[in-house]
């Protein structure tokens, strides 16, 4: 922390320093030739790292993953396999989660719940012996893997025709990977 504070009063004084340059004598710096201007008020260029905050860095990673789903939004040619993100509170908890779920997973959700509902006999509590079915899920998995292997395969297509969509995937790949880096790093 000591280095960084050296090094921000250094650069600040140097910058001080150029300002107080350009205003002592406009006669001189005038007549002057352009390459030793150049010379006088060039100043050292000083790189500053720092580690980013978790929260900085799920900030970003949010950012990049909304770019990464518009970009694949725009540019899948099925709109099942549009993606959407939402902030969602889930129950015993008041804290909201972003979950991102393409359109015909959002579907098979919705239909899997409504026939669970459906299946409720009127008057029981649930719990009760013989109340409704558990929801099918045997019966969505065929179609719900056959339509992600399809999305898989398109997103991966994407990825080798358009090099933009491929920068924001790894962009994003490698910001998940300093997230998990810097959580195991913190939990240790």
């Amino acid at each position: 922390m000591r280095q960084v504070s050296i090094k921000l009063t250094l650069l600040l004084s140097l910058i001080l320093l150029s300002t107080s340059l350009y205003g002592q004598d406009e006669t001189s710096s005038a007549e002057a030739e352009p390459e030793t201007q150049t010379e006088e008020t060039a100043i050292e260029e000083i790189t500053v790292q720092g580690q980013r905050t978790t929260f900085a860095l799920r900030m970003e990673i949010e950012s990049v993953e909304t770019e990464v789903y518009d970009m694949f939004n725009e540019l899948n040619s099925n709109d099942e396999f549009d993606v959407s993100c939402e902030d969602i509170v889930y129950v015993g908890s008041r804290i909201p989660r972003r979950t991102c779920m393409a359109a015909y997973l959002r579907e098979e959700e919705a239909f899997q719940t409504q026939a669970y509902l459906q299946g409720l006999p009127i008057g029981a509590g649930l719990g009760a012996p013989g109340t409704g079915g558990l929801m099918d899920l045997t019966s969505a998995r065929g179609e719900v893997q056959e339509k992600t292997e399809a999305m898989e395969q398109e997103m991966l297509q994407l990825a080798i025709d358009v090099p933009e969509f491929a920068e924001a995937l790894l962009r994003l790949t490698r910001l998940i990977g300093l997230l998990e880096e810097q959580t195991s790093t913190e939990q240790e």
